[in-house]
């Protein structure tokens, strides 16, 4: 027989009603349009332009219009999202459902763009007489739970350190 009343239950809900009370409608649909875009904009202008552009912000200017500003690194960039302005304005709508984008504007920025990420390093393939050898190594260490944290983590060290360091 347990003391404790019962553990209430939960009541969870969505966090786009409550953030939506602190910033408003109108900012949480500019925010998460932003981040879709950010996310699509390999997509809208290729991964080339996309190392060297990025876009910014997103800045109402009338009634029912927004301008979009891009970061870009080179006034050759710059040049490039005018030329291409018309095709930027549809991929918006298409791809992070940003409608009434009246107008592109870029801005200098050094280092603009959106770098893509690191591969993640991949563990090349032991072979047994490596871990056999390894197994050696750590066998001197009486705690079983040491022991098999020691050999894991040489391993590891092993599989996912430099080619050159390996051979």
């Amino acid at each position: 027989m347990s003391f404790r009343g019962k553990r209430p239950r939960s009541r969870l809900k969505g966090i786009h009603g409550g953030i939506a009370d602190i910033l408003g409608e109108d900012s949480l649909n500019k925010l998460m349009g932003m981040a879709r875009l950010r996310r699509a904009w390999p997509d809208i202008v290729g991964p080339m332009m996309a190392t060297r552009t990025e876009p910014i912000q997103i800045e109402h200017i009338t009634d029912d219009g927004y301008c979009l500003w891009v970061a870009v690194d080179h006034p050759i960039m710059g040049q490039q999202i005018r030329f291409l302005r018309d095709d930027i304005r549809k991929a918006c709508y298409k791809l992070a459902q940003i409608s009434n984008l009246h107008k592109i504007s870029t801005r200098m920025q050094p280092g603009a763009g959106i770098k893509p990420k690191a591969p993640k390093p991949k563990a090349r393939h032991l072979s047994f007489a490596e871990k056999r050898r390894v197994a050696r190594d750590v066998a001197a260490i009486k705690d079983r739970d040491l022991r098999k944290a020691a050999y894991q983590a040489h391993i590891a060290q092993i599989a996912y350190g430099n080619e050159e360091e390996n051979r």
